[in-house]
């Protein structure tokens, strides 16, 4: 039992890993990040069809990496000419997150999620220094902000669709910067404006190791102290006290239910602990330390955990290793 569990969840964080590891195929792995940008979704398995033409002029190409064309053809993986953003391909009705903090300046909704012509539906954020991304081709009712609206990176904004001027579902995702001069076409990845180089989902995780990696075995009315560490394979910082950003161990299989098994240093029912550390950054590990006390009846009993960052998002849990704990109780009489 104790072999078969561990070695699953090892199983699964080295696929995270790898998953993480393949972003960076073809590009340099030494540059350091600039930014404060991450990808703008969820699923570190979506890659680029087509990024920024950093050449404006028509016919001649200047893709990421530096590589040059002269010519209008299509180089997959690379550029278009006169591409003015990065396409991600992705399912229809996929989530899309924001890239970073922000405020909703525009929304438009009015196309169906195939429907043809200009950019359709789409959200348009501002950031503080006068920088503006924006996600287009987004679903029928796919934009899940409202103008004015306060956003934090990571934070789901919308569903992916293929409105607009679109031939297959995916996202067009763009920044651009107001200059004296006009607005400037950003290439996030040619001036690594993520916060890691290659750049990287807002929130991913993998399972590393816990206290007891076997069964709790706990007498009745008493409690055990059980810690879990977590590696953060994302593009973003987890934080114990951030507001919109704090790192939780929360219920799971429902997710925020009340479990029997609270002790007395649990925020909440549903709730064991929050994260250690002050905080955890892209490729740190983090540790969750918390109580399990068993007023029940004997038995065996599971208890499932997922990673949360509040309130913005729950974790894969299958990148994670489905995280539970296999407990027994035993009478607390001493024979």
């Amino acid at each position: 039992m104790l072999g078969r569990r561990r070695g699953l969840r090892l199983m699964k964080a080295l696929a995270a890993a790898v998953i993480v590891g393949a972003l960076s195929l073809g590009a340099p792995t030494s540059a350091a990040a600039a930014g404060d940008y991450t990808l703008p979704f969820h699923d570190p398995e979506v890659g680029l069809s087509y990024g920024v033409d950093r050449d404006r002029a028509v016919g001649s190409q200047l893709d990421w990496t530096g590589q040059k064309w002269k010519d209008t053809a299509y180089h997959w993986g690379r550029v278009y000419d006169q591409h003015s953003g990065i396409d991600y391909p992705m399912a229809l009705q996929s989530a899309v997150a924001a890239a970073r903090d922000g405020t909703v300046l525009d929304v438009e909704e009015g196309f169906g999620t195939t429907a043809f012509g200009s950019y359709g539906n789409f959200v348009r954020i501002g950031h503080a220094d006068g920088v503006e991304t924006l996600y287009y081709h987004l679903a029928y009712d796919g934009a899940l902000v409202s103008i004015g609206a306060q956003i934090q990176a990571g934070q789901t904004i919308g569903r992916s669709g293929c409105s607009g001027i679109c031939y297959g579902a995916h996202l067009h995702f763009q920044v651009s910067q107001a200059t004296s001069s006009g607005v400037r076409i950003v290439d996030p990845m040619a001036e690594r404006w993520w916060t890691t180089w290659p750049g990287r989902v807002p929130f991913l995780g993998a399972y590393v190791r816990e206290s007891n990696a076997a069964t709790e075995v706990i007498r009745q009315y008493t409690t055990v102290t059980h810690w879990v560490e977590f590696r953060n394979l994302g593009g973003r910082s987890w934080w114990r006290d951030r507001s919109g950003a704090r790192g939780l161990l929360g219920t799971w299989l429902p997710a925020n239910r009340s479990s029997q098994f609270r002790a007395i240093d649990w925020p909440s029912a549903s709730v064991p602990t929050w994260l250690d550390a002050v905080s955890v950054p892209p490729d740190g590990t983090g540790r969750f330390t918390f109580g399990l006390r068993a007023a029940v009846a004997t038995g065996s009993y599971s208890e499932a955990f997922n990673l949360r960052i509040d309130p913005l998002y729950w974790f894969d849990a299958a990148s994670l290793g489905n995280f539970y704990i296999p407990i027994t109780v035993i009478t607390n009489q001493i024979e």
